[in-house]
This record gives structure tokens, C-alpha cells and sequence, in this order.
């Protein structure tokens, strides 16, 4: 009987080693991983040499086919590797498209999101229908694990109702530091904005600046406008110092509390964060720049004739998620230092001041 020849064992595939396993190993997020693998400066180079080793050691092989695949997906559909959360914090449903500074974070956040890869869900946290259990069900239904919080306007603290949301995940907050819970923030360098709006006024000659300011909006940021200003008003002489103008909520009630201040004071060139001073005193026929110089300390897109500082917020929220991406690349156990990224502003003429000479001090 003829022998047939034994049957030889067909080899047996091993597993294709992928983005996946190589984060399992680490502890950090898959995006993580990709990001190092393509050597992004959102990694620190310490993270992407261990990304890089693990996946020599595991046998992992970019698959070149799949790359130009979705790098062409990613270019013409806005392909994703992770997903984010961008909350509105702010009172208001439609903030992120109807209100005069927080779009210019979105904008930045949403550059900044595609560039690294990231998807943006968006939620607004007083939405009635959300409550903790609905939230947390959507984000680990959709695997995300952090996200970007706007639009603080009236208070540091966000809602305790989600405070399980607030210590299961990871976040990063534009504008303002939060307390309880504190998280990373990255924010305008609201000390420069002041300090600097108040040189350039001294330098074109005004010798008695004033400072108009809520304050509420001083309590959000920690007093650091004011603490601009009044380092730049150490260079005049004492008589010359005029104390900043707080009472902007019951001027808008009573416009002869400002006006008593204006008559008092004397300023030759207000500082402020809002253009309502400018109305008051077109009121009483004091305009600018004939009469008075007036400085913003948020010189936005729509009032070109302001001169003033232009906050770069576009760039506080570019900021943000390059934040979030380095805590998503943290195990979830790991814990670190809060940290702040403050964003120099930039200073922009404009037809509101005149261009005096500079003077003696």
C-alpha cells in the first residue's frame, strides 16, 4: 500500500500587532500613539522614543496601503482617530456662534482638533435633558475620555452636578482657572494685555490713564488686569494715578455714578474691556481721539477702528487641546501638576487714540 507523504501543518498567522496594543501597553491613548509614531510635537520626545520601542519590540508594521488610505480619508472627510468633548460652559445655548470673544476659541480648538487628529462632540452642560447619568452613558458609549471646557463667564466653578464627569475624566478649561475641581487652563496672559495697552498709551503722550473694569470680570481672573495696570502706572507721578473705575454694573443703571467718577478723575484715556464707556461718553460730547483716547483690552473683529490688544484667543484654544492631548496620553491612574499656558497678546493701532507725542511722565 502506497504511503502517502506526512501533510505538512500550515504555519499559523501570528496576530498583527496594531495602535491599539501598543496604548494597552503603555497605559496611554491610542491617539497617543499615533501622534508619537508620526513624531508630533504634542508628544514629548521621551513619550515617542517608548512609543516607538514598544512597537519595534511588539513586531508593530504601519501598514502603507492603510495610511494613504485614511491620510486621503482624513484630508477629504475629516477622519478621526479619538474623540472629544467641547462643552459650553457659558449661560447661553448659542455662545459658541453668537457670543463677541468665545467663537474665536472654537475656531482655534477646531483647527487644532483636525490637525492632531482629534473628533469634536459638543455639549452644552445646562442643557435640562443632561443630567450626569445621560452625559457619562454618551462619552464612554463613544470613547471619550476628555474634552475642552468654554465659556466661564460668571463664575469659576462649574456645576457640581457633574462632579462624577468632572473626576472620571480628563479636562482642560480656556479663560479662566477653575476650583473644585481644578483643571489645566490656558488663557490670554491677562496681566500683559493691561500692562501693555497701559505703556502704549503712555507712550503716545496721555498722562492720566484710567482703568474701567467690572468687577466681576476682575474677580473672575484673579485681579490680573489690574495688577497689569497698576504696574504700569508705577512709571507716573502720584497725582497722576487714577484708581480703577469698578462700579461698570451700576454705571449701566445710573450712568451719573460713572460721570461723577469722570469729572472727579479727569482721565485722559480710558482702558477697557468693553466699547460702553465710549457711548457714555459721546452722551455728554466728550468723543475720541479729539477728546479722549480709549484703549480695549479685547480688540475684536468687528470694531476696527478700536485700538487695542488683540487677545490671540484662537491661539488659547489651540493651546487647550494641544494640553488635552498629553493628558489623554496618560495612563488613567496618573496623576499631574496643573498647569497653565498664558498666550502673549498683541497690540493693534487703531482711530481711538491719537498719535500724541510721548511726554515726560
Amino acid at each position: 500500500m502506497e504511503e502517502k507523504p506526512p501533510q505538512k501543518s500550515k504555519p499559523q498567522t501570528a496576530k498583527k500587532v496594531g495602535l491599539a496594543d501598543i496604548a494597552r501597553r503603555l497605559g496611554i491613548s491610542k491617539n497617543a500613539v499615533s501622534l508619537g509614531l508620526r513624531n508630533s510635537l504634542s508628544i514629548s520626545e521621551k513619550t515617542r522614543k517608548k512609543i516607538k520601542s514598544a512597537a519595534a519590540e511588539m513586531g508593530y508594521v504601519r501598514n502603507e496601503m492603510l495610511s494613504k488610505i485614511m491620510s486621503h480619508a482624513k484630508s477629504a472627510s475629516g477622519g478621526f482617530l479619538e474623540t472629544i468633548a467641547l462643552i459650553n460652559a457659558n449661560k447661553s445655548r448659542d455662545a459658541f456662534k453668537t457670543h463677541p470673544t468665545i467663537p474665536e476659541y472654537v475656531e482655534g480648538i477646531e483647527r487644532a482638533a483636525k490637525r492632531e487628529g482629534f473628533a469634536i462632540d459638543k455639549f452644552w452642560i445646562y442643557d435640562d435633558s443632561l443630567t450626569e447619568k445621560s452625559f457619562m452613558r454618551i462619552l464612554k458609549s463613544r470613547g471619550i475620555k476628555g474634552g475642552i471646557i468654554v465659556g466661564l463667564m460668571d463664575d469659576n466653578r462649574l456645576p457640581p452636578k457633574f462632579k462624577n464627569i468632572w473626576n472620571n475624566f480628563k479636562f482642560v478649561v480656556t479663560g479662566v482657572r477653575t476650583y473644585l475641581p481644578t483643571f489645566d487652563f490656558a488663557c490670554a496672559d491677562h496681566f500683559l494685555i493691561a500692562y501693555h495697552a497701559t505703556l502704549e498709551a503712555l507712550k503716545r503722550g496721555y498722562k492720566r490713564p484710567a482703568l474701567v473694569l467690572d468687577k466681576k470680570i476682575e474677580n473672575l481672573i484673579e485681579g490680573r488686569f489690574t495688577g497689569g495696570f497698576l504696574k504700569a502706572q508705577l512709571s507716573l507721578k502720584k497725582e497722576n494715578r487714577i484708581d480703577p473705575f469698578f462700579n461698570v454694573s451700576d454705571a449701566k443703571r445710573d450712568l451719573k455714578i460713572f460721570y461723577s467718577w469722570f469729572e472727579k478723575n479727569k482721565p485722559d484715556v480710558l482702558i477697557s474691556l468693553y466699547n460702553s464707556p465710549k457711548a457714555w461718553l459721546e452722551k455728554i460730547g466728550v468723543f475720541s481721539p479729539r477728546d479722549i483716547g480709549l484703549i480695549s483690552l479685547e480688540r475684536r473683529k468687528g470694531e476696527p477702528e478700536w485700538a487695542g490688544m488683540n487677545q490671540r484667543n484662537d491661539l488659547v484654544g489651540v493651546a487647550a487641546v494641544e494640553k488635552l492631548s498629553k493628558l489623554l496620553m496618560q495612563g488613567s491612574g496618573e496623576k499631574s501638576a496643573i498647569t497653565a499656558t498664558l498666550i502673549s497678546p498683541e497690540w493693534v493701532d487703531g482711530k481711538t487714540i491719537s498719535r500724541k507725542k510721548s511726554a515726560g511722565l
